[in-house]
């Protein structure tokens, strides 16, 4: 009897309930993630976005299967702001469950382009034709190309009528929506109008713009005759005189006429409340913030205004979603993605896109839609903008040269903080992280 070996019961029944109970809550969740075949036309397809992106992806989901049977697309949808999403592709390419297709932002997409499979196939002389040709450029990556354009967007500037009224009353003249011709000076002119304290507390009650991050400022270092870098993205161009006006512009407008509010003066207020709630008179955004004002006091009065004329003339910053498949798909996967992405680039697809409004279409014939059959003056503006804007530069690393500049321009913007425009652009351009990722050509330009 003592030489026998005893097992316990209770350990091995409580193990085994925790095992059928892991297996019955998460076992929906392995096979929507991992299904039991690994080639079939069951696909995986990631996007970000609101309730309302969701459900005209949802939609768009339904009608490929409808019209391909057999084919199945699971859709896997991050909530909110795309930089949860891009966070989130990152992971799943270090562990090797990136989706089968997805949507990319034009910012992350050249860092995570060697992941991506090239669909130049689908590209035949018709699609060619009919895609915008700025979006196709964009997404090619070392000769190839990496992703298609679904949709995108311009950035102009969105006026509240109720600022220029209530900014009227209180100088005693009318302060006038922009013009189509309107200038920086124009620009300048109307915000100071628009910034206003009241009460006369000493306090500004109303801005006349709310200051924005860089990517959302290119608009005016452009028209400045500024740039970052050059056409291939290797050298940093943020030198001179054009640069050293335009980022005196984008100071002076903070610290000086104090036209935008700071930090400190707006906490936990963001661009899109501030202007709905009238504590700025303008802002810079895109296409995708029509559709939340269209669900306010704003819908029939709001003024979309083509970006003011600079001295070197008229630019805009146009960005692109782009849709791209991932690079190991097994034969079977691959062609039940091929065959999504091909129905994301047609007609159907690109009209059902134009007509929400949120993003212009990256087929040329859908655009027509988006301007709608009440051909909205405000939607109008944005394809008109088309003529004038230019993708934002290809950064090699987005992500970490986004925080830097970023980083650089608080210091800026700090009214405490003497500075120096010439001095901030030198400081710029000697930051590590910039010369780790460009040539120092123009570096010593002003020095």
């Amino acid at each position: 009897m003592s030489g026998r070996r005893f097992i316990p019961v209770r350990p091995l029944i409580r193990l085994g309930i925790v095992l059928v109970i892991g297996w019955w809550l998460f076992r929906d969740t392995h096979a929507r993630h991992f299904p039991a075949s690994t080639d079939s036309e069951i696909i995986r397809f990631a996007h970000f976005g609101g309730a309302e992106d969701f459900a005209l992806w949802r939609s768009i989901v339904d009608s490929f299967e409808q019209t391909h049977p057999g084919a199945h697309v699971k859709q896997e949808y991050i909530v909110g702001f795309a930089g949860r999403y891009n966070t989130k592709l990152r992971q799943q390419i270090v562990s090797h469950t990136l989706p089968d297709v997805a949507l990319v932002q034009l910012g992350p997409f050249h860092e995570l382009a060697d992941n991506f499979a090239d669909v130049g196939r689908i590209v035949t002389p018709n699609v060619r034709e009919s895609l915008d040709a700025v979006g196709l450029v964009a997404f090619q990556h070392g000769g190839k190309q990496l992703g298609l354009p679904i949709s995108g967007g311009n950035l102009l500037i969105y006026c509240n009528p109720e600022c220029f009224e209530k900014a009227g009353n209180h100088i005693g003249r009318e302060v006038s929506l922009p013009a189509d011709d309107w200038t920086i000076s124009d620009f300048h002119r109307i915000a100071t109008e628009l910034t206003c304290d009241f009460d006369g507390d000493g306090a500004i009650d109303q801005f006349g713009y709310w200051q924005t991050r860089w990517v959302y400022y290119l608009p005016f270092l452009w028209s400045f005759g500024a740039d970052i870098t050059d056409e291939t993205s290797s050298r940093w161009m943020l030198m001179g005189p054009e640069a050293q006006q335009a980022m005196s512009f984008y100071r002076e407008l903070v610290t000086g006429d104090r036209v935008c509010p700071r930090e400190d003066e707006v906490p936990q207020l963001f661009q899109d409340v501030g202007f709905l709630t009238g504590k700025v008179g303008m802002c810079i955004n895109g296409p995708w913030f029509q559709p939340f004002l269209a669900k306010t006091r704003l819908a029939d009065s709001y003024v979309v205004a083509h970006i003011p004329i600079g001295p070197a003339g008229r630019v805009t910053r146009i960005t692109w979603d782009a849709v791209v498949m991932r690079d190991d798909l097994p034969p079977l996967r691959r062609r039940a993605a091929l065959a999504f992405i091909e129905f994301l680039i047609s007609a159907p697809v690109q009209d059902r896109i134009a007509q929400t409004g949120r993003a212009l279409p990256a087929r040329t014939e859908s655009v027509t839609r988006f301007i709608g059959d009440a051909n909205d003056p405000r939607r109008r503006r944005f394809v008109e903008a088309l003529s004038y804007s230019r993708t934002q530069p290809m950064l090699p690393a987005f992500g970490v040269i986004d925080r830097t500049i970023n980083r650089h321009l608080q210091d800026l913007l700090d009214p405490d903080r003497p500075c120096d425009v010439q001095s901030f652009l030198i400081e710029l351009a000697s930051d590590p992280v910039i010369g780790e990722h460009f040539t120092d050509q123009t570096r010593g330009a002003d020095q």
